[in-house]
């Protein structure tokens, strides 16, 4: 998307979702939300005010409650289709990623173990290693969740993949010689 706004972090649309939430959001409270500063958040809510995608009703000397106009509902709407297809899309290349590290794992090894954890990214995991075509490698590959035991017996190159912020889940397999660990979360 070279040459686009990042869908991933709009201002405009976090604003806009905070006043369909909550019409007596404060300033402050979307400054605190959007991690700029009070000043910057005024300094949007008037730009869209202008481009008519809110409107603000001054209710006391100290209150006001923003509202959507029709033109900002349908602002928001073709945010929020924008951010669900970059987000879908990165999570698409990254299985995409994932499926060809493991793919290139199952040139060199004759068994991949893939360790997974009971989250979105194990999720993710689970889809590529469904997806992998193994027709074009000698390894062997099977899917492990954290209390099975590792059986590298019967293999002379394993590799064990996992994707984890930290390795405190591999203690029982980081003494072993024999058994290569690539961590996905630093090849991605």
């Amino acid at each position: 998307m070279a040459g686009s706004k990042n869908v991933f972090i709009d201002n405009e649309y976090t604003i806009m979702s905070e006043i369909v939430d909550n019409e007596n959001v404060t300033q402050r409270e979307l400054s605190k939300k959007l991690g700029i500063s009070v000043s910057t958040v005024n300094v949007l809510i008037k730009k869209m005010i202008k481009k008519g995608l809110i409107k603000m009703i001054q209710v006391t000397q100290k209150q006001v409650f923003y509202m959507l106009t029709p033109i900002g509902l349908m602002e928001k709407a073709k945010k929020t289709v924008r951010y669900l297809k970059a987000h879908y899309r990165a999570i698409y290349e990254t299985k995409e990623k994932i499926k060809s590290i493991i793919g290139e794992l199952g040139q060199e090894h004759d068994a991949i173990f893939v360790l997974m954890h009971d989250d979105e990214m194990g999720e993710m995991i689970a889809l590529a290693v469904d997806e992998i075509d193994i027709t074009h490698s000698k390894a062997k590959i099977q899917v492990l969740d954290k209390k099975q035991k590792l059986d590298i017996k019967d293999f002379k190159s394993p590799v064990l993949v996992y994707m984890a912020e930290s390795e405190e889940d591999l203690k029982e397999y980081v003494n072993n010689k024999t058994l290569k660990i690539v961590n996905l979360t630093e090849k991605l």
